[in-house]
């Protein structure tokens, strides 16, 4: 936990309220090359927090992180908060104008600190229909 800690704050993604139970790892040689995280806010949850080590990028691992963390995800829509939009698009993730209030205080609490321009964008996964 300790690694993905100091590359969250070093990629200056969200690191409030880090919890081992929260996150999805995948291991090369027993070493961690990639992260991401799926984060309660009560009946709200939000998939952030996806990183890949410098040296292991260009590999399609932040895909595969996103690909599990939708799998894993425990609501039919997935909520993030994100700089960059047109990357998540690639899952079929739009932007929403009008998120659940926990995604819009997020936003303002965390993302105007760490990077300007964060959007809530939402993946609708069944038969759900995200707020927007």
């Amino acid at each position: 936990m300790e690694l993905i800690a100091d590359c969250i704050r070093r990629f200056r993604l969200d690191d409030e309220d880090l919890g081992p139970e929260q996150f999805v790892v995948v291991r090369e040689a027993g070493r961690v090359t990639a992260f991401g995280r799926i984060k309660p806010y009560g009946a709200v949850h939000e998939l952030g927090c996806v990183g890949v080590l410098e040296a292991e990028r260009g590999r399609g691992l932040g895909a595969l992180v996103v690909r599990e963390l939708v799998r894993r995800f425990p609501t039919p829509v997935v909520y993030i908060t994100t700089d960059l939009p047109a990357y998540f698009a690639r899952f079929g993730f739009t932007r929403v104008d009008d998120p659940p209030p926990e995604i819009a205080a997020k936003i303002d609490r965390v993302c105007a600190r760490l990077r300007a321009g964060a959007v809530a964008m939402a993946l609708v996964r069944d038969d759900a229909t995200p707020r927007s």
